[in-house]
């Protein structure tokens, strides 16, 4: 091999053993980045696929990242207005509940301030008297 490479050196000088070099550093060696294993051995994955293949596949690496980083991002954007939507009707609803809550105790207060002055106002000296109203019942009873 060494052999090989001195007389390649001996034709063509040190200057073009250098720019085959460096093209071979940058562009790699043709067809060796098809090879899965060898392009992730780390020193010569880099001499065999090239600092250009190897820049184009980091840059692939870190666009998709982003990307899934970006969808994730979206989707808790979208799951948090959703769960403020659901949360903003949790609390009108509960507004309402509590109007409608009071409003019934008001009711319930005023029909027992009413029963209690009927039953006030219902005195006589036998204890009580019948109205229409109580004929009524007791018919259809």
């Amino acid at each position: 091999m060494f052999a090989v490479l001195s007389a390649i050196a001996r034709l063509i000088g040190i200057g073009g053993v250098l720019f085959i070099g460096l093209l071979i550093y940058e562009e790699g060696v043709p067809g060796a980045n098809r090879i899965p294993f060898l392009t992730s051995i780390p020193v010569i994955g880099d001499l065999t696929a090239g600092r250009v293949h190897t820049y184009a596949a980091q840059q692939v690496k870190l666009a998709t990242s982003n990307m899934v980083t970006k969808f994730e991002r979206d989707a808790i954007a979208s799951q948090l207005a959703t769960e403020r939507l659901l949360l903003s009707q949790a609390n009108r609803a509960a507004a309402d509940d509590r109007a409608r809550a009071t409003e019934a105790l008001k009711q319930k207060t005023q029909a027992e301030a009413a029963l209690e002055a009927r039953i006030a106002a219902d005195t006589g000296p036998d204890g009580g008297r019948w109205s229409e109203e109580d004929d009524r019942w007791n018919i259809a009873r």
